[in-house]
């Protein structure tokens, strides 16, 4: 795949999975081989079910998510993302609702082969996260 191919593959990620909640896109993007990275967090396996699940979950705690790329960057067959997700926490998940507006970014690295991602490295602002929603302290 072209370089724009594979940029326009990681955004659907992004605008179509995560922005508008389109959990079938999990379906076309993903290989059922994918192996995500998080952090020190064990390797996540079973995608596509395991980014419905995680999609799903998110935007039943914000359901007024929003997710915009900031910027993207592509060479061979690794696309990295820089983006921000905005979002109030009204509904279960991620602990009791707070109804905070959190507002973080991250960058993913995502590896396409035939077409689809086959690896993830994901690398949000938890830490940041965490404090927004009070479930750790700022200081």
């Amino acid at each position: 795949m072209s370089l724009e191919a594979n940029k326009t593959l990681a955004t659907r990620h992004f605008e179509e999975l995560w922005a508008k909640g389109d959990l079938d896109v999990a379906d076309e993007i993903y290989s059922p081989d994918t192996v995500g990275h998080w952090g020190d967090a064990p390797d996540q396996t079973g995608y596509p079910a395991f980014e419905r699940d995680e999609v799903a979950r998110s935007n039943e705690a914000f359901p007024d998510t929003q997710v915009t790329i900031d910027f993207q960057v592509a060479e061979g067959d690794k696309v990295v993302t820089r983006w921000r997700f905005e979002g109030t926490h009204t509904g279960p998940g991620y602990g009791d609702p707070t109804g905070s507006r959190a507002s973080v970014t991250g960058v993913h690295v995502h590896r396409i082969a035939d077409g689809r991602i086959v690896e993830i490295w994901a690398h949000p602002n938890n830490l940041s996260f965490m404090q927004q929603l009070g479930m750790f302290p700022a200081e």
